[in-house]
């Protein structure tokens, strides 16, 4: 399975490959569209999953689409928030987790989404053939982050977890969410998902989980 991750500033962006089209997993912000739309055109993509509705992860949405012609698909209780704008506070918790939720609000308020409607609405175990690739891999549900935060995992052993869990300084649960308790739940679901690479939002690949 070919992955190419496409580096927007501080966060990633991928590109799962296959022969039939390819899907896209998050699109970075304004500042690099030209860039990922270029990546898009190279592997075919027929297909935006979002992991969540942050302005970071999804700002390209509505352009990618239209310039692709392809769908996008996002968790449900995050529709809102690339439909209307909505923001929604993050809560974090010991010095860096608030200095690091307290920069993650402001930016939350600073930058908008360019507004859409989403083609799909992403639930548990929805098959990525259903979304008209030929990838076989399924969607999870990772709530706490965001209420409708939601990952990739391929059969082949591969997990993108969105914002679920980050590794700026070592794999671990997200520094900030909107619901600690769903956030620690889900990185437990993460790990009982036996994947042997995990692929963030925000740094490095990693096989290394969380004891």
């Amino acid at each position: 399975m070919k992955i190419e991750k496409v580096s927007c500033g501080t966060a990633n962006v991928y590109i799962v490959y296959a022969k039939s089209g390819s899907i896209l997993i998050d699109t970075g912000t304004e500042k690099y569209k030209e860039k990922v739309l270029a990546c898009c055109k190279k592997a075919n993509v027929k297909f935006i999953v979002l992991t969540h509705g942050h302005f970071d992860h999804c700002q390209n949405a509505a352009y990618l689409a239209n310039k692709l012609h392809c769908k996008v698909g996002i968790g449900g209780e995050d529709v809102s928030l690339i439909k209307t704008n909505e923001k929604r506070k993050l809560f974090g918790k010991g010095i860096w987790g608030k200095a690091y939720t307290w920069v993650a609000n402001h930016n939350v308020q600073k930058y908008d989404v360019n507004c859409m409607v989403p083609d799909v609405i992403l639930k548990e175990g929805m098959r990525l053939s259903e979304l008209g690739v030929d990838i076989d891999g399924h969607i999870i549900e990772l709530k706490g982050h965001t209420q409708g935060s939601i990952g990739v995992v391929l059969s082949s052993g591969e997990l993108f977890v969105g914002d679920a869990m980050q590794n700026i300084t070592i794999p671990g649960t997200t520094w900030c969410y909107e619901d600690e308790q769903q956030a620690q739940d889900s990185v437990k679901r993460i790990k009982h998902t036996h994947a042997h690479t995990i692929y963030y939002g925000h740094g490095r690949a990693s096989k290394q989980l969380v004891k």
